[in-house]
């Protein structure tokens, strides 16, 4: 399958106006922590963003030479599989995770399943934290209720449709995981420790403790991926337009451009959008891997 690239377009100033803006919110708690689960550390790096951290390593001449991907299935470590979280929930985390990876992945390589595969991608939660239901709620019925003030007239807010409110920098939850990517002969090729959080300026609260956790789950398959298939730094690439069959695809909810990445499902689409504004748990919406994969 022919690689696909998407066109990048650098955005002057935005990246710091927003770093700036990350910086005055809240955040929840980024830990990055070296459990074990990958075959080698000492060739890390550390790359950091505001809300986010990550120790990186790629061979970028073996990742560039493959042409065929494979995708273990991401798994929870021990020490986060415990009570708080559910089995659905943490298939859901991990799945959103391994969906957007292959979206990722389909840009550049041949996805693969049920045979050999020039690197083989494997990760692991190894920390989460969960959102505080409390604070989260608050601030999705402010928002409501701003909402409904602006549409009769009442109040600051001249908007129609709920207005976003900066969430309670209280609860915000967090999320580390670790991956790489290895070669026939299981040497690794690339390698991620990464670690994000929410924080009260752009993250969407819901009434789920996975609810962060869930989207920094897709934000790390984002980078995870891109970072293989590009080689590039994710936290210091350009910022880019998003393409159509970007938002056809990890947005509504459409056939991926690999068919084996219908085995990590289907994004929501207008139905999860609709869920995202009342503030609806993803499994709401969200059905996970639609078979067992791999």
């Amino acid at each position: 399958m022919p690689p696909r690239f998407e066109r990048r377009l650098r955005l002057p100033g935005m990246t710091a106006g927003l770093a700036l803006m990350l910086a005055m919110a809240g955040c929840g708690t980024v830990l990055l922590n070296d459990s074990g689960s990958l075959t080698r550390y000492d060739r890390l790096v550390s790359s950091d963003e505001v809300a986010t951290r990550a120790k990186l390593y790629i061979d970028r001449a073996a990742t560039a030479g493959a042409r065929t991907v494979r995708i273990i299935p991401t798994t929870f470590s021990e020490a986060v599989s415990g009570p708080g979280l559910t089995p659905v929930e943490r298939r859901l985390v991990a799945n959103a995770a391994d969906r957007a990876l292959c979206y990722e992945l389909s840009l550049r390589y041949d996805v693969v399943s049920g045979r050999k595969a020039d690197l083989t991608v494997r990760a692991a939660v190894t920390r989460v934290e969960l959102t505080g239901l409390p604070a989260a709620g608050a601030t999705i019925a402010t928002s409501a209720g701003v909402s409904i003030a602006s549409q009769v007239g009442v109040g600051f807010a001249a908007s129609v449709g709920r207005v976003p409110i900066p969430r309670i920098p209280i609860g915000l939850g967090s999320i580390t995981i670790e991956a790489e990517a290895l070669d026939g002969r299981h040497e690794q090729r690339a390698a991620m420790v990464w670690g994000g959080a929410a924080n009260s300026f752009t993250s969407q609260p819901r009434f789920s403790p996975i609810s962060d956790a869930y989207d920094l789950a897709g934000e790390f398959g984002q980078d995870w991926g891109g970072y293989l298939a590009t080689g590039v730094d994710p936290f210091k690439a350009p910022l880019a337009i998003p393409s159509y069959d970007r938002i056809r695809i990890t947005t509504l909810g459409e056939a991926p451009l690999d068919p084996d990445c219908e085995a990590f499902g289907r994004a929501p689409g207008v139905d999860g959008i609709a869920a995202d504004y009342l503030g609806l748990p993803p499994e709401y919406t969200d059905k996970g891997p639609v078979a067992p994969v791999n």
